[in-house]
């Protein structure tokens, strides 16, 4: 899909070359170290390997085998490169992932203790005002006891 193309023989077989397995043996390697997707692993793959060993260019087996040397060396550094930066990338999205997950149990115990405190309050409240109406009770009641002692 990424036009990376394969020399095919008369039965539409395809011919691996040794830049061809060295594309194929790198894009598992990604596809298996960092579990990249499918498609960004091709682009890179394609941005190191070009689009096959035959890409439009005539080179002799020697001056190829140098360069694609060369290339691989390079290849091989960009991966580790890269490798080592989606590691450290994935120890710190499990580092925030804890944080997260500790921060969410925070907030319910405080949820928790702010709703507990907040019934005790409500039933402090409701005890004192039921004091505080039979404590009015009492007092009228005993206004009106005096009252009538009064009139009589």
């Amino acid at each position: 899909k990424k036009g990376y193309i394969f020399i095919r023989n008369d039965r539409n077989q395809r011919l691996f070359t040794e830049h061809d397995l060295d594309a194929l043996k790198k894009f598992q390697l990604l596809l298996k170290e960092t579990n990249m997707p499918l498609d960004n692993a091709s682009d890179i793959i394609i941005s190191m390997f070009g689009n096959g060993a035959f890409e439009g260019r005539t080179v002799s087996v020697r001056e190829d085998s140098k360069e694609e040397r060369r290339s691989l060396e390079r290849s091989d550094e960009t991966i580790d490169t890269l490798i080592k930066h989606i590691q450290k990338q994935e120890e710190y999205m499990e580092r925030q992932e804890l944080f997260n997950q500790n921060l969410l149990k925070r907030l319910e115990e405080q949820e928790k203790y702010i709703l507990s405190r907040l019934e005790d309050r409500d039933q402090v409240l409701t005890t004192s005002l039921r004091e505080l109406h039979q404590t009015q009770k009492a007092i009228a009641a005993s206004q009106e006891k005096k009252w009538w002692e009064f009139w009589k």
